[in-house]
C-alpha cells in the first residue's frame, strides 16, 4: 500500500518552497502589474523602476485586485481608493487621511514573496526556505547558442500529467503521427537511466523507424535523446543529431491549480545549426506541444494520484512506462524528504 504521509495536498505544500515561473520577462514591462495564479494562490507580479515585486493579489483596505492598479513615480496605486505601495510592499500613502497614521500603514503592508528572473522568465517562491534550487542550463545563457522563449501554454491537466507526457517515449508514433513522430517506432529502444539526489537522467536513441513511409525532416529524424528531470518539475531534453547539431528544450509545468498548469518552455539551438530557422523550429514545437495538450486534457483523472494503491496508477508496462515510474517514485521520495 502507499505511504500514509503522501496526501494529495502534499505536492503543493512542498512546491511552495520551490521556484516556479509565473510570467515571461518580456511581458512584464516597466511599471506593469500582472495578476497570476500559482499553486491555487492569487498574487501579482509588478516591475518597478528599481526591481520586481511579487505580492498578494488584493489591496489590504477593501480587497480590490491590485492588478487593476497602476505604477507611477515608483508607487503602486490601488484603483479603488488610491492607497499606494512601494516596491517592497510597504503602504506609503492613504489619501483619505489628512495626516499619515503609521500603525495603519504598517498594518496595510502587502505580503510579499521571493521573486527573480532567469532564462527570460519571472520566477516566484511562495515560502522561505528552498526545497530545490533553480537548475543551471549553460546553453540557455551561452552567447554561441540561439535561445528562444516561447509563449506559455495553458493545460487543463495537472502538472504531473504534463511531466509524464514529456518524459514518455512510446507515444510519438500515435499522438505525434504527423509531426515529431512521422518516422517514429512504437517500440522503446534500450534506455540508460541514472538517478541523482535531485532527479534523474535518461539516455537513449529516439525510437525511429529504419524504413519510414515518409522521409523525416531534420527535427523528425533519428537522434540521441537525453532527458534530465530536476525535481520537482524542471525537465530538459537534449537532442543530438547525426550531424552533430544539438538542441536543448526545457518544460516547466507551473502548477496553477490541482488540475491546471501553465507550461513554460524554451529552446536553445547550437551554433551553425543546419536545418530549419529558429522561428520554424518554434512553430514546429508549438504544434507538438498542442498535440501533447490534447493527450493530457483527455486523460482521467486530470492529475496522476500522488499515492497510488498497490499496483500503481494504470496498467503499466516495462520498458514503455519505466520513465513514468521513475518520475513517480523519485518525486514521492522528494516530497517525503522535503517535509
Amino acid at each position: 500500500m502507499g505511504d500514509p504521509e503522501l496526501t494529495e495536498d502534499l505536492p503543493f505544500k512542498v512546491l511552495r518552497r520551490t521556484w516556479q515561473p509565473v510570467a515571461l520577462s518580456r511581458d512584464l514591462k516597466e511599471n506593469a502589474v500582472r495578476g497570476v495564479r500559482l499553486l491555487d494562490q492569487e498574487l501579482i507580479v509588478a516591475r518597478f523602476p528599481e526591481g520586481l515585486l511579487a505580492a498578494q493579489a488584493w489591496c489590504p483596505h477593501k480587497g480590490m485586485r491590485l492588478e487593476a492598479g497602476t505604477i507611477a513615480a515608483g508607487q503602486l496605486r490601488c484603483a479603488y481608493h488610491g492607497w499606494k505601495f512601494d516596491a517592497r510592499g510597504a503602504c506609503t500613502n492613504i489619501p483619505s487621511l489628512i495626516e499619515a497614521v503609521p500603525n495603519k500603514q504598517e498594518q496595510a503592508r502587502l505580503e510579499t514573496y521571493d521573486v527573480r528572473e532567469r532564462y527570460g522568465m519571472v520566477w516566484v517562491k511562495l515560502e522561505k526556505g528552498e526545497a530545490a534550487p533553480l537548475p543551471v542550463v549553460p546553453e540557455f545563457e551561452s552567447r554561441g547558442w540561439t535561445y528562444a522563449v516561447a509563449e506559455p501554454m495553458a493545460f487543463q491537466a495537472g502538472f504531473r500529467r504534463e511531466i509524464e507526457n514529456y518524459l514518455d517515449m512510446t507515444h510519438f508514433a500515435f499522438a505525434h503521427s504527423t509531426t515529431l513522430g512521422v518516422a517514429a517506432a512504437s517500440v522503446v529502444p534500450p534506455m540508460k537511466i541514472e538517478e541523482y539526489d535531485d532527479g534523474f537522467l535518461m539516455d537513449a536513441p529516439f525510437p525511429s523507424l529504419e524504413s519510414p513511409d515518409q522521409p523525416p525532416g531534420k527535427l523528425q529524424q533519428a537522434h540521441r535523446r537525453r532527458q534530465r528531470c530536476w525535481l520537482p518539475n524542471f525537465t530538459t531534453i537534449r537532442q543530438t543529431f547525426q550531424d552533430g547539431d544539438e538542441r536543448v528544450l526545457v518544460h516547466v509545468p507551473s502548477p496553477v491549480s490541482r488540475e491546471q498548469c501553465s507550461v513554460f518552455w524554451s529552446l536553445a539551438i547550437s551554433p551553425g545549426f543546419k536545418g530549419p530557422a529558429p522561428a520554424e523550429q518554434m512553430e514546429f514545437a508549438v504544434n507538438v506541444l498542442g498535440e501533447d495538450r490534447r493527450m493530457c486534457e483527455n486523460q482521467l483523472p486530470r492529475e496522476v494520484p500522488i499515492n497510488p494503491s498497490k499496483g500503481g496508477w494504470g496498467v503499466l508496462v516495462t520498458p514503455g512506462d519505466t520513465l513514468a515510474n521513475t518520475f513517480q517514485r523519485t518525486f514521492r521520495k522528494f516530497l517525503l524528504r522535503s517535509l
